[in-house]
């Protein structure tokens, strides 16, 4: 069978868990029941919040968020390393990545492309 359509766009729109307020330009992470919620729960970054979105009041689903795949720049936590290029990094804050899951308690923020002396660019996106 052929494929039906085709996506060249940087951008997806995922469903909130209940409670959840996203700010714009922040990491929003997908969780295993394919909700989107804040870095500090379990789970793997969808990418970058475009606009804030508040689902504080609403239940899962009740609102969505969109978020930009692709390449981003964040501040090293100081332990990853050019060697690192190609591993999975993982959110230590919103906007430091670590080389340490912290024994699979932190988010997953995606793979490492480039250490700078500015940051780790981190591929994003499911």
């Amino acid at each position: 069978m052929a494929a039906i359509a085709k996506r060249q766009g940087k951008f997806r729109a995922y469903p909130l868990a209940a409670s959840v307020v996203l700010t714009g330009d922040a990491p929003a992470i997908l969780t295993s029941n394919g909700l989107l919620t804040n870095v500090g729960t379990v789970g793997t970054c969808a990418g970058i919040v475009r606009m804030g979105v508040d689902n504080s009041q609403g239940a899962d689903k009740a609102q969505r968020a969109t978020v930009e795949i692709g390449e981003h720049l964040f501040a090293n936590a100081g332990d990853v390393l050019d060697s690192h290029i190609g591993s999975t990094v993982y959110f230590s804050t919103d906007g430091h990545v670590s080389i340490d899951s912290a024994t699979d308690s932190r988010s997953t923020a995606g793979k490492v492309t480039e250490v700078a002396a500015e940051g780790v660019w981190v591929e994003l996106g499911i």
